[in-house]
């Protein structure tokens, strides 16, 4: 896009203003002060510009947006000339503001083309970098439940669950966690005959195992657990309390949790990202 944009200076020295004008809060959201960037859109007068912020409130609310949490009214100290000061009226501006104000200003203003074109880049910045750290955060998850089921295999070994017996131990988590066997769980989900459950499931199922086998590893150790059949209770208890545990905090039932894609595919994704190393034009 910084290629395609046209040859008016007014459209790069818009967006290079925008980026310059921006703050980042504390929680690592960005934000803009409306009496900063209504000069840069091309508003001489602010009861022009909240003409342009109240279409992009209505807009909010047409679409289900609570406007309150996008445009918050301050007050600030502003310079008037000479270096005199006085409190008045602002706005602290989310990126979402920004853009439905670029959306909603006057199309014959080049300040606001630029404006349009600034915000839907950010924006759609964001969403990729979003969406790169809910796949990693994802595969990061999976990669520490193979650990974990390293963990608790090896205490029920040490235990005295042996050969067949780990099938019938790793069991008892499906049976405790789901209320279904494991061949159950994956008939109800619908899995291949080569798919690794684990595979397929998100972040909050995948941290829900991950915790019930790390705190069967360690009980089973603190404990010192001994014999197959007591070693499976235990596992089985610590899934159930794992289960209520989730649904008094307000999660859906484990085995009602969706399905989530291949993680495969999600690996696949963020090898191609680091490769590929994307960057996103800016107004430079």
């Amino acid at each position: 896009m910084k290629d395609d944009l046209p040859s008016d200076p007014r459209y790069r020295n818009t967006m290079n203003r925008l980026e310059a004008a921006k703050r980042t809060a504390e929680n690592g959201a960005d934000y803009w002060f409306a009496r900063e960037i209504q000069g840069i859109l091309g508003y001489v007068e602010f009861r022009n510009f909240e003409g342009v912020m109240e279409r992009a409130r209505t807009s909010m609310s047409s679409n289900g947006i609570e406007p309150s949490h996008h445009l918050v009214e301050t007050t600030r100290m502003m310079k008037i000339g000479k270096g005199a000061k006085r409190k008045d009226r602002d706005f602290f501006l989310s990126r979402a503001a920004c853009y439905l104000i670029a959306m909603n200003g006057e199309p014959s203003k080049p300040e606001i083309a630029a404006a349009q074109a600034y915000f839907a880049i950010q924006t759609r910045a964001r969403e990729i970098e979003q969406a790169q750290s809910e796949d990693e955060k994802r595969l990061e998850e999976r990669d520490k439940v193979t650990e974990s089921f390293k963990a608790v295999s090896s205490a029920a070994k040490e235990a005295g669950v042996t050969g067949a017996k780990q099938r019938l131990f790793h069991n008892a988590r499906y049976e405790g966690l789901y209320r279904l066997t494991s061949r159950q769980y994956r008939n109800e989900k619908g899995f291949g005959a080569d798919e690794n459950a684990f595979d397929r499931m998100g972040v909050l199922e995948l941290s829900a195992n991950d915790f019930q086998m790390n705190l069967a590893a360690e009980t089973i150790q603190k404990e010192i657990i001994e014999g197959e059949v007591t070693a499976i209770r235990k596992n089985k208890e610590i899934a159930m309390r794992v289960r209520r545990t989730m649904i008094n905090s307000g999660s859906v039932p484990p085995e009602q949790l969706p399905l989530a894609e291949p993680i495969k595919e999600v690996r696949k994704r963020i090898k191609a990202s680091k490769k590929a190393n994307p960057r996103l034009p800016n107004a430079s």
